[in-house]
């Protein structure tokens, strides 16, 4: 009676254990997935993989710590990637997937503006959470679910402007070249008011298509004011180095700044190094940094192009909504954002990243961080100050 009575209690005791086992093991497969959407091929593509990149690494070290816990949950997290080409209809029809079968309801970009203003009505109707690089004033106006995570020319030119007329003091005449779409329309109009109230004369503003390739037509409008620099605000790094080489082989002697999405390699390769020589942008770290290789050696592993920025910038993005998921206990939206906001100052891997923007914005949504200020020597970016937002 005394064995069957124990054997009874050893089994009852394996049971519980295999119990607690299979809950453990079904705690430990929780997925919560993470989207991204942005472009992946085409001129913004050295952009988007860096989004993609810093989301993916964020990711794989939770991942590596055993997880993401979430209140009594702890999540595995799989990020899923949808390339939206800079188009808007691609986006639209991105997000209706991560949002319906993906069951997604955290998601990285877009970087296109026109992009972003397509999905917004269903991101803010539905509460799908946005962290985005689109910079048209409109993407934070009226919105809950969206939060912007680097700083835009409404932050950091009047900083950027002053720097070149203190370094640069020969340079008086400037011309502006942007997209032609509300990214480059709303940044253009923010730089064409910085320099001119930094004291230089805007002598050109024009635009291209984000699909084009020749800019001799522009470029012969554009020297026909005599620019002392030119500024190529929001052109992806390719296009840049094409509209730089371009005009060089024009016969421009002038400079080229690049006050927003700077990306050294992809310059240096479309432009070649004898003509991207001297070009002065800004990046959200310092290239050649412990930070930049470290994680410059991981991304390389997960995309064949060089390591920019925005690898940073959405690295320390991504850390921010996992911590903040933690800090909220919670995946539903709304705990989420309270989270959010409330997560501040939160240091990023290269210094503090805080909440601003309710003046220009109406919303506490924007990412402050300081800039670096990078030009182009010999093929390779060497940084020569820092700019803070405003």
């Amino acid at each position: 009676m005394s064995a069957m009575f124990n054997r009874r209690i050893a089994l009852a005791a394996m049971a519980a254990s295999l119990l607690a086992l299979s809950a453990g093991l079904a705690q430990a497969q929780e997925v919560l997935r993470i989207g991204v959407l942005g472009p992946l091929t085409g001129p913004g593509a050295a952009w988007g993989l860096g989004m993609d990149g810093g989301v993916k690494i964020a990711a794989e070290e939770v991942n590596a710590r055993g997880g993401l816990k979430v209140g009594a949950t702890s999540y595995k997290l799989e990020v899923i990637s949808y390339d939206d080409q800079y188009k808007a209809a691609e986006a639209v029809t991105a997000i209706n997937r991560l949002i319906g079968p993906d069951d997604v309801r955290f998601v990285f970009g877009p970087i296109g503006s026109a992009s972003l203003l397509a999905i917004k009505p269903l991101t803010e109707r539905e509460g799908v959470l946005l962290f985005t690089g689109a910079w048209a004033a409109d993407v934070l106006k009226d919105s809950k679910y969206i939060f912007r995570v680097g700083p835009t020319t409404q932050e950091f030119s009047p900083s950027t402007v002053a720097w070149l007329k203190k370094n640069r003091p020969n340079l008086q005449r400037v011309a502006l070249v942007a997209a032609n779409d509300e990214t480059g329309w709303n940044s253009q109009k923010i730089q064409k008011a910085a320099y001119t109230k930094g004291g230089f004369d805007v002598v050109a503003a024009e635009f291209f298509e984000r699909s084009q390739n020749d800019f001799r037509a522009l470029l012969t409008k554009v020297l026909a004011q005599n620019p002392d620099t030119i500024e190529l605000d929001t052109a992806p790094p390719r296009t840049a180095g094409l509209i730089i080489r371009q005009a060089r082989e024009q016969g421009y002697k002038g400079s080229f700044t690049k006050f927003g999405g700077y990306d050294v390699e992809e310059i240096v390769k479309a432009a070649g190094p004898e003509y991207a020589q001297g070009v002065v942008g800004t990046t959200m770290a310092a290239p050649g940094t412990d930070t930049w290789n470290r994680l410059g050696a991981r991304f390389g592993t997960l995309h064949k192009t060089e390591m920019n920025d925005y690898v940073v910038m959405f690295y320390d993005a991504a850390n921010l909504l996992f911590s903040s998921l933690q800090k909220a206990g919670s995946t539903k939206s709304d705990a989420v954002v309270a989270a959010l906001e409330a997560n501040t100052p939160f240091q990023g891997s290269v210094g503090p990243l805080t909440w601003g923007g309710k003046a220009a914005y109406s919303v506490d949504h924007q990412i402050y961080r300081a800039v670096v200020m990078v030009e182009i020597q010999n093929g390779k970016g060497v940084v020569i100050g820092e700019a803070k937002p405003d």
